[in-house]
Order: C-alpha cells, then sequence, then structure tokens
C-alpha cells in the first residue's frame, strides 16, 4: 500500500526505526537452531527440554528459538553450548563386524517385526497395551531402521544415541518410565522371534544382534533417568 503523499509509487518508502522494532522475532527451528550453536539436533532438543535453552513453542506445538534470544544465551556462556556429559556407557564398544546381509534381512522382515512387536508389548502388560499408535508406530520403525544402517556400517553408536534420546525425552516430559523400556524390550523379543530362521546359521551375528538390543535398552533406561534429573532441577531452579 502506497502511504506517501507525493512520493513516487514505484520507490518504496524507508521503513521508520519503530516499524523495525515492531518486526517479529526471527525464529529458528530445531535442526538451524543446532546449526547455529554447532551441536546435534537431538542435543538441542534435550537440552530444551530440560529447560536449559530458550525457546517458544508454535500454535502446532514444534519448538522454534528466537534467534537473538539464543545469540545472547550463548553470549552469556562464552559463545560455547554446556558440555554434554560423559557416560560410562561410552566405554561400551560401538564397532562390530558389519552384517549387510542380515541389515537387508532385518529390513525386508519390518512388517513382521512390528506386528510381533505389538503382539509382545501386549503380553507384558497385564492390563494390555494400548491401541498401537501412529507415534508408536513411528518410533519402533525408527528404531529398526537405526538398528538396520547399525548393522550396515558396523556401527552402533548412533543407534544407542537414538536410543537414549528416546528415553530423555520421556523423562524430561514427565512421561511414565515403564513405557520406553518397555517397548525397547519387547523389540528385541519381537527382532528375535521374527529372524530366528536367519539366526539360526547365523549364531555369531545373532549374539552380537541380542547384545545390541540389549544395550540400547539400557540406554532407554539411562536416558530416561537423566531426563527426570534435568526436569526436576529445571522445576527447582
Amino acid at each position: 500500500m502506497n502511504r506517501s503523499g507525493g512520493a513516487d509509487a514505484g520507490v518504496q518508502p524507508a521503513r521508520s526505526t519503530a516499524t523495525r522494532r515492531a518486526d517479529p522475532p526471527q525464529l529458528l527451528s530445531v535442526s538451524a537452531a543446532a546449526r547455529l550453536l554447532g551441536v546435534s539436533s537431538s542435543s538441542l532438543r534435550a537440552w530444551a527440554a530440560a529447560g536449559r535453552v530458550p525457546h517458544v513453542r508454535t500454535p502446532g506445538g514444534h519448538r522454534r528459538f528466537e534467534l537473538d534470544e539464543l545469540v545472547r544465551w550463548l553470549a552469556e556462556r562464552g559463545g560455547a553450548p554446556p558440555a554434554q556429559q560423559q557416560r560410562l556407557q561410552e566405554l561400551v564398544p560401538t564397532r562390530i563386524e558389519a552384517m549387510p546381509a542380515l541389515a537387508e534381512a532385518l529390513d525386508d522382515a519390518t512388517d513382521e517385526v512390528v506386528a510381533a512387536f505389538e503382539d509382545e508389548l501386549a503380553r507384558s502388560r497385564p492390563s494390555g497395551a494400548a491401541r498401537p499408535s501412529s507415534a508408536r508406530h513411528g518410533r519402533v520403525l525408527g528404531a529398526l531402521g537405526s538398528l538396520a544402517e547399525a548393522l550396515q556400517a558396523g556401527d552402533l553408536a548412533e543407534c544407542y544415541r537414538e536410543a537414549e534420546w528416546e528415553g530423555f525425552r520421556h523423562g524430561a516430559s514427565g512421561q511414565a518410565g515403564d513405557a520406553p523400556v518397555t517397548e525397547a524390550l519387547a523389540l528385541r523379543r519381537a527382532v528375535d522371534r521374527v529372524l530366528g530362521p536367519t539366526f539360526a546359521e547365523r549364531p555369531q551375528e545373532q549374539r552380537a544382534v541380542e547384545r545390541a538390543l540389549d544395550r540400547m535398552a539400557v540406554r532407554v533406561a539411562a536416558g530416561y533417568a537423566d531426563g527426570v534429573r534435568c526436569r526436576l532441577r529445571s522445576a527447582i531452579e
């Protein structure tokens, strides 16, 4: 709209300082804010869930980070984000022998594993498991995809980190702690059940996968405990 009295129609009038001040803050997505800080998206989500990083929620429930607030927060800390905690679990070797054939078998059997997971989950809960949800379905698919990629590459590090983040998210948000651990154990039984014929020909690979799934469950529990501690500290502060 041309608000000028005699300005040329093709020339946009310069905005005043007051107008500029009224501009909405620049909001960054989780991935954009993580790139700015030089950390992973999962780490930033964890800090935000624990109340350690200023952020806002959109009407749709998504986290967003105001650029000015984030820069100010970073400057107050000497230009570096808080250091990640070192864990005893980091001493557990994450490198394994690559198993591309097993990774492919797991990918091919994804639907069967998901169905077996729901069955195992129902058996593990006396009162019966809740109806399958899209959120739980997504978590299971994510865990299976992460495990398949780890078996393909011969490195379980990212797989363990994702399991720990899942537990942390539940703990930091105040959700029940038995749910993520129960799901992790049900997934372990489902994989063993569906890939039983394949494992029969590869006993060493079976032991490696079972150890990996057991450690994923341990990571989920450790992440949950950290999430609870961070939530309690945030409430006290």
